[in-house]
């Protein structure tokens, strides 16, 4: 909110709302294709055809004129490019396994599918099979492992 301040000043709340709207979806656009660049190096899958549901938003009347971004049944609507990044790879995967009838990613260490957390500021993958928590395998947004 404060980067959408910053750059535009005070505005109306109309022209607020449809600006952070755009925001996020511009941002889940580079999310997307960034997740489902790393499936196709990965896996060798592509992330499209009618059974996928791309990005879209709509308006919801209890939030008023702002925008919700949607991939699969996943949403996001905040301009925030790590809750943006960590939505749009879970939106992504439930696709690849839907889809494809595989998990995607998986584990090196575990051989266990990975899911989505936070640490730090960052989207990352994470390993449930260390007990206590797991552990993170990388950034969605790295193909480097950590």
């Amino acid at each position: 909110m404060s980067e959408l301040y910053g750059e535009f000043g005070g505005i109306p709340e109309r022209e607020f709302c449809e600006l952070w709207t755009e925001r996020t979806f511009s941002l889940a656009r580079s999310a997307f294709r960034l997740v489902s660049a790393s499936v196709e190096g990965e896996i060798g899958k592509r992330v499209d055809g009618e059974e996928f549901c791309y990005i879209d938003y709509f308006r919801d009347p209890e939030f008023g004129p702002v925008g919700v971004v949607r991939i699969k049944s996943t949403e996001v609507s905040t301009p925030d490019w790590t809750d943006v990044l960590g939505v749009m790879a879970e939106g992504v995967q439930e696709f690849v396994m839907g889809h494809y009838r595989m998990v995607w990613p998986v584990c090196g260490q575990h051989g266990l599918g990975l899911h989505v957390g936070y640490l730090q500021e960052a989207a990352v993958w994470k390993c449930k099979g260390e007990g206590s928590g797991g552990h993170v395998v990388r950034a969605i947004d790295s193909a480097v492992q950590l």
